[in-house]
């Protein structure tokens, strides 16, 4: 019987669910038994390869082994002659076709049983003594690829001749030689050793490789020397990928061969013979890897055999238990539900109390600047002059409103950080005059200030921002009055490790009130955003996140303590700073336009474009506004004289960066000067520019910013 849990939400028939979860099932099982099929087969496949792969290393060991053994022998007998009686090649006959030669080569060669002859051989390539003849036959070798090999390479390394077949005993012959260079430099002659095929066959037999696999020795171009299962192709060469990649620089690897000699792919593995112009190679065919895999599968069919007869009856089970699981998944959804209704009702309660604050204060500062502005009007038609009192008090307005905003972006992360080194005393001093002249006769504000107290670097903007909110927290509390006591210390060495770090020195600045207090639920929430005491339209909420902000960001904390009746102290933490504060600078008068300059202005709000070009023509520029990018780069391809563009930010459609790029196009000498209200002047420090202009601002702000930017 079909089931609602809630608007929309539909839960299928406990027999459809059974049938698809039946489906489901017999899927997965098949689909689990052909990955567990691939799997193992890809797993055997592999580990057959890093088998034949560490066997053919210690193959290829053996196989350098064995003709290092060699090598050596050639080197003891290069010795035992002597190189320093062989002064040039005219030496080499004379001093090596004697007897105790010949009885040397012969000791040498009864060392090593896989020697079958070893012979010496003149720069001519005429033989001059054998170890198993004498007196030494008449023999040329001239033409042979080892004399050649020796005569016009030279360097002292063993060459690997083509091996030769011995038409008496059938035996495959290998011969190893090594150069005899005369002390002026030339070619004296060659040390041969002749060597027995048969002995690497042997040395592979032994290691009763199992069925499939195959071991063969082989020159650097491909030549077979030697393999086990024997094969007929010894002493022809072949074409193999192993000597593809061998010649392209590598001296190991793997690889696959689709077909082979035994009628189906084989896995093979190469090493280069250190010290030797060959390799040796080990296969198995895939056949063979695979032998275990074949049982797996029997195995693996069989599971899943199972799997799907006992899905049947865990298909029945389902059946049973969906109803309990709609029930279940109702309420689920049902408290889900509540829990958005909830979130929401939070969300929009959390932004009443924002825009409610904000609201609040921003239209209190809206109504300063509009009442100056029609008192100041009443007085210009009465024709009176005394206006002063009212455009100070309207643009006090304006600043309060800027400040503001500057807060909300601060919060938000989006006004940018400016620290630098300030004296709190100092800092804290000013900013108490400030409060007792705006607190009112009811509330006695006292400055506590450590005598040792450290600079601190901070954004003094911030650092003003949290000291004014804690402190009209603070005056809030007490609405009877009362007294507010903001103190500065140096923080103690306990707190200044857990609060700024170990080792390091800090400063502790407390706001303290003597009002009601808070208990402790809502004492570890004032930190919240969003959250106030205050009633609707008197607090933002943001107060307070705003300075645990400021002090995270200074790399710092704040912390608070309160109890119900005794009042509330909140203090903020900031680590020390050896930079001393900067000297202040006066501002000076308005700079005005030297000489007659041109400058574009471009907004998209037309009154912004009016009072700028307004207050710019005053100090004596030349000004063509524009309200958009596009109208903007027309005026600049259509006039060579402007010097500075002045634009918006946030402009829409092509913003104020992407038109400062376009308008360097057109005039790679222009300056640039970014306005912007929304806190982004790290995209004009990005951009390069030398100048950002933050509003609102005023004429003198104008003046000093336009100078600025002319003359970077």
């Amino acid at each position: 019987m079909p089931s609602n849990s809630g608007p929309g939400i539909r839960f299928p028939r406990p027999t459809l669910f059974a049938k698809f979860f039946g489906g489901m099932a017999a899927a997965s099982i098949v689909a689990i038994a052909v990955l567990l099929v691939v799997g193992f087969r890809n797993h055997e496949i592999a580990s057959a390869q890093r088998q034949i792969a560490a066997l053919d290393v210690v193959l290829a060991e053996a196989s350098s082994r064995a003709l290092s053994n060699v090598a050596i022998v050639l080197d003891r007998i290069v010795e035992d002659v002597g190189t320093d009686q062989i002064r040039t090649a005219d030496d080499f006959r004379p001093r090596l076709s004697g007897f105790d030669i010949h009885e040397c080569l012969k000791m040498r060669a009864a060392g090593i049983a896989r020697f079958t002859t070893v012979l010496a051989i003149d720069a001519k390539g005429d033989l001059v003594s054998h170890s198993r003849r004498w007196p030494t036959p008449e023999v040329n070798v001239a033409d042979r690829d080892y004399f050649l090999h020796a005569k016009d390479k030279g360097g002292a390394e063993p060459f690997l001749s083509e091996p030769v077949e011995n038409k008496v005993t059938g035996r495959w012959v290998l011969q190893v030689a090594r150069r005899f260079t005369a002390q002026d430099g030339s070619f004296a002659g060659i040390i041969v050793g002749s060597v027995d095929l048969d002995y690497f066959q042997g040395l592979y037999e032994n290691m009763k490789l199992p069925e499939g696999y195959s071991v063969a020795l082989w020159r650097r171009d491909g030549t077979l020397l030697a393999r086990t299962p024997l094969a007929d192709d010894i002493g022809r060469p072949l074409d193999t990928e192993a000597r593809r990649q061998l010649a392209a620089g590598r001296i190991s690897g793997s690889y696959k061969v689709p077909t082979s000699a035994d009628g189906g792919p084989r896995l093979v593995a190469f090493n280069a013979v250190a010290d030797f112009p060959a390799f040796v190679t080990t296969g198995v065919t895939e056949s063979a890897a695979l032998a275990d895999w074949w049982s797996a599968v029997t195995l693996i069919a069989a599971a899943a055999a199972m799997g799907l007869l006992g899905t049947l009856a865990v298909t029945m089970a389902a059946v049973r238990r969906l109803a309990l699981f709609e029930e279940l998944a109702a309420a689920l959804s049902a408290r889900d539900a509540s829990e958005a209704q909830v979130r929401q009702l939070q969300k929009m309660d959390a932004l009443g109390q924002l825009t409610g604050g904000i609201a609040h204060d921003f239209n209190n500062m809206l109504s300063i600047v509009r009442g100056n502005l029609d008192l100041l009007r009443r007085r210009l038609d009465q024709g009176r002059r005394d206006v002063g009192t009212y455009l100070d008090a309207a643009d006090d307005g304006v600043v309060r409103a800027a400040d503001l905003t500057r807060r909300l972006l601060a919060f938000s992360r989006r006004e940018p950080v400016r620290p630098q080194s300030v004296d709190p005393n100092v800092f804290v001093e000013g900013l108490a005059e400030l409060f007792r002249r705006t607190f009112g006769q009811n509330i006695l504000l006292v400055t506590e200030l450590g005598e040792d107290v450290p600079f601190v670097k901070v954004d003094p903007g911030q650092f003003e921002n949290a000291i004014l909110n804690l402190a009209l927290n603070a005056r809030d509390a007490m609405p009877e009055g009362g007294r507010v006591t903001i103190r500065t210390r140096r923080a103690g060495a306990a707190e200044a490790r857990l609060s700024v770090g170990p080792g390091a020195s800090g400063l502790v600045v407390e706001v303290e009130d003597v009002g009601s207090g808070m208990p402790p639920e809502v004492l570890e929430r004032i930190f919240e955003p969003f959250f106030t005491t205050k009633p609707v339209g008197k607090g933002t909420g943001l107060g307070l996140p705003q300075v645990f902000a400021f002090a995270e960001d200074s790399g710092g904390r704040v912390s608070a303590r309160s109890q119900v009746g005794s009042g509330t102290t909140v203090g903020i933490y900031l680590p020390a700073s050896a930079e001393r504060p900067p000297a202040a600078v006066p501002e000076g008068p308005v700079p005005h336009a030297t000489r007659r300059q041109c400058i574009l202005v471009v907004d998209d709000e037309e009154a912004v474009r009016r009072i700028s070009g307004e207050m710019l023509g005053h100090l004596g520029y030349e000004v063509l506004t524009a309200s958009g990018a596009e109208e903007a780069l027309e005026l600049l391809a259509g006039k060579d004289d402007v010097e500075l563009v002045i634009t918006d930010l946030g402009l829409q459609g092509m913003d104020g960066t992407r038109l400062a790029e376009e308008a360097r196009r057109l005039k790679p000498e222009i300056r640039i000067l970014y306005a912007t209200g929304s806190g982004h002047a790290e995209l004009a420090a990005n951009d390069g520019s030398s100048a950002v202009l933050a509003k609102p601002y005023s004429s003198g702000d104008l003046a000093r910013k336009v100078q600025q930017a002319l003359a970077a």
